[in-house]
């Protein structure tokens, strides 16, 4: 992977950006980005340098006031500032987080454990949600280490990563169907966030970032006395997963089976293969991979292995996938209603009995609408849009200003979106290149 360096003069300039309060005006964010993929990434010293001040860099009151903005400043501190406060920021707050934590006396708060129902399942699944604290220094700790891991992860990872998502899985599917890799598996990590071995990860992550001074404060907000798993319900927990996923199994999977093709979201698993006998030598063996690894796989392998050109569907990232001569359609399945549904839950357990905003109930139905257009004809939009009011009414949520026109625009923008993700998935991995007219089968 090549950068573009820049100069000395120049990495000392956007340092001060993010390590310095040196202007309102700076965007620590933007010059941040730059320094890593400029100065950082184009040699091993200076990654170690880097790296060797990434808990200076986290905890800047700047980058912790980049974190409120991603989490929503009115959701995390309310309307309770003062209106000729610089950027609507608690500063003061920032600076006293700041201090306690380069001090070594901040300790992690008591997470608050919220059952959610497992969707189209009986059960429940816990999601632990911190503090405003705690939320803000794993939101800025996201934003630091991002840059530096993002660009070595397995490029058909999709979860979890800028520039990519579900809509860049269902890309991957169409092309890599296309070259008649029809025989496709599909499989989730049980209870994935709850069994990774917390110190293997840990191992790794420090590795990855030179042995950082930020690793105590990762570990801290990992809960230091839990042993084994890590909180699903603060953000530092995906990058975390996907570290331990990318070291452990994705690289050995394309090692091991150079003629299937891996896509990975999260904890949900899609292998594309030529024939039956390959989707099930590899599900074996991601059988014992993964328990190899600490964790478990759900599935057997009758409900893991399909055929698409034999007429079955699958059933992976909510949407339900079905071969035809046209090549591969979408459309929604039970189960993305039911995640809906436990969203839905979330964002009120999260609220801690603060109303939701309706712009922010609006964003919510805009962008999965956007996330799922491809598995909606233009014809349903007025009956999906109407779905997914009622759905949000049934937890006292109101979305009426998701309207019909809105529910439009925003279907419009998936499907844009998908066309731009298969040109994308093209991009991250080769073997995704779309083949002529006259070998595609049909």
């Amino acid at each position: 992977m090549s950068y573009q360096s820049i100069s000395p003069k120049q990495h000392r300039y956007l340092a001060r950006d993010y390590l310095t309060n040196r202007s309102e005006n700076a965007n620590p964010l933007k010059s941040y980005a730059l320094d890593v993929k400029g100065w950082a990434q184009t040699s091993v010293p200076n990654m170690r340098e880097h790296c060797s001040r990434l808990l200076e860099t986290a905890i800047n009151p700047p980058m912790l006031g980049e974190a409120i903005k991603d989490i929503g400043r009115k959701k995390l501190i309310g309307d309770d500032l003062q209106s000729n406060n610089p950027k609507g920021l608690p500063w003061y707050w920032l600076r006293e987080l700041n201090k306690r934590v380069l001090s070594n006396e901040y300790r992690v708060g008591k997470y608050k454990k919220c059952r959610i129902p497992k969707p189209g399942k009986s059960g429940f699944r816990i999601i632990e949600v911190p503090d405003k604290e705690a939320r803000v220094l794993a939101r800025s700790l996201c934003n630091a280490l991002t840059p530096i891991l993002d660009p070595h992860f397995y490029p058909l990872s999709i979860g979890f990563r800028p520039q990519r998502s579900p809509i860049h899985g269902l890309a991957a599917a169409k092309l890599l169907c296309s070259q008649n890799k029809l025989h496709v598996v599909t499989c989730d990590i049980q209870n994935a966030f709850g069994m990774i071995p917390k110190k293997r990860m840990l191992e790794i992550l420090s590795s990855r970032l030179h042995q950082s001074n930020a690793m105590g404060l990762i570990e801290e907000l990992l809960i230091p006395s839990r042993k084994k798993g890590i909180p699903q319900g603060i953000s530092i927990s995906p990058l975390c997963m996907n570290v331990y996923l990318d070291h452990w199994f994705d690289h050995w999977f394309t090692k091991m089976f150079p003629g299937a093709v891996l896509v990975r979201y999260a904890d949900d698993i899609a292998v594309f293969c030529d024939s039956r006998e390959s989707a099930k030598h590899c599900f074996s063996a991601i059988q014992k991979r993964i328990s190899s690894l600490g964790m478990k796989i759900k599935e057997s392998v009758d409900e893991a292995v399909s055929d698409l050109a034999s007429g079955d569907d699958v059933s992976w990232l909510g949407f339900r996938l079905r071969w035809r001569k046209e090549g591969l359609q979408f459309s929604l399945n039970d189960l993305t209603w039911a995640r809906l549904e436990i969203n839905f839950q979330e964002i009120v357990a999260q609220e801690g009995g603060q109303e939701t905003s309706r712009d922010d109930l609006e964003s919510t139905g805009f962008q999965w609408m956007t996330q799922k257009a491809l598995g909606v004809q233009r014809e349903q939009i007025p009956q999906i849009a109407e779905q997914v009011r009622e759905t949000a009414s049934q937890f006292h949520l109101d979305m009426s200003r998701f309207t019909d026109e809105q529910a439009t625009i925003a279907w419009n923008t998936g499907q844009r979106l998908a066309q731009e993700a298969e040109l994308d998935v093209q991009v991250f991995d080769s073997r995704l290149a779309k083949p002529p007219l006259d070998t595609v089968a049909l």
